[in-house]
């Protein structure tokens, strides 16, 4: 086999690669790029969140409050004894209170944050439609890519070849983190009553912490990906060489969004002392 034969083996196996991105790999980015309130009824939360039932995880949530319960029990009697400072009673039960209520309304609390980015996601497509005249989606940056002339047929080794290996690849690699939030997101929802009954001691109070800014995270990273997405959906020329760079540019961006949204969001943790309400 010659060289030439090689080079036409490799050209075939790269545009049957990018024939299954482009056939099944844009579309499933789009069904879990954007995760809104219609991820509560569809599998596996729908099996696991039963409407008007008692859910075993918030019963669980609800006995660790009677842990808290006994553990400042325990406090208030050691500390007639060490002298240590525990919290008032008074705001003790008020904060249990106040926690009892959040783990029984951890789901709906869950619906309301993801309505929450839903609405916000929604309200960038709307912008960037009006200002692209047309959706701003993987499906419609498929339908880019693809215009462009000579693209498709362009041998392994050129320029354009080199940058539809790379299209390829990076969506594949963008699938698998895409899939890896989408699967963090549900397990987040699952756990949320126990995020809030973190909430009823100062010992504790940090996995609620913890919780929050990784569902806030994974849900923000939807708002820079439809951003990113406008970059080269709203390049009019795509047959410079430019915009190709771009299109590299702009997947590479989508790869790494993960570590992008946390270099955004960590100028959001406050070194100002904080003070329990309670």
């Amino acid at each position: 086999m010659n060289a030439e034969d090689i080079i036409n083996n490799l050209n075939i196996i790269a545009e049957k690669m990018f024939k299954s991105v482009e056939t099944q790999v844009f579309k499933t980015l789009d069904d879990i790029a954007l995760i809104g309130t219609d991820i509560l009824k569809t599998e596996p939360l729908k099996n696991i969140f039963f409407e008007n039932e008692t859910n075993g995880l918030i019963i669980i949530a609800n006995s660790l409050i009677i842990f808290f319960i006994i553990h400042y029990v325990l406090s208030n009697l050691i500390s007639m004894y060490n002298g240590s400072k525990i919290p008032n009673m008074y705001s003790f039960m008020i904060r249990i209170i106040f926690v009892i209520l959040l783990v029984n309304s951890s789901y709906y609390i869950c619906e309301q944050i993801l309505n929450i980015f839903e609405l916000f996601t929604n309200s960038i497509d709307i912008f960037s439609e009006d200002m692209v005249n047309q959706k701003i989606s993987f499906e419609n940056l498929k339908e880019v890519i693809v215009s462009i002339n000579d693209f498709m047929s362009s041998d392994l080794l050129s320029l354009n070849g080199i940058i539809k290996g790379m299209i390829s690849f990076g969506a594949v690699s963008v699938l698998i983190n895409f899939s890896i939030r989408y699967v963090t997101v549900i397990f987040l929802i699952i756990i949320s009553p126990f995020a809030f009954v973190s909430l009823a001691s100062d010992l504790s109070n940090e996995i609620f912490k913890t919780w929050m800014k990784l569902i806030s995270t994974n849900l923000f990273i939807q708002i820079i990906v439809k951003l990113l997405l406008l970059i080269p959906i709203a390049y009019k020329k795509t047959n410079s060489t430019m915009y190709k760079i771009i299109l590299v540019g702009t997947i590479y961006l989508i790869y790494k969004v993960n570590n992008f949204a946390k270099e955004i969001l960590v100028k959001f943790t406050s070194e100002v002392k904080n003070y329990n309400i309670f």
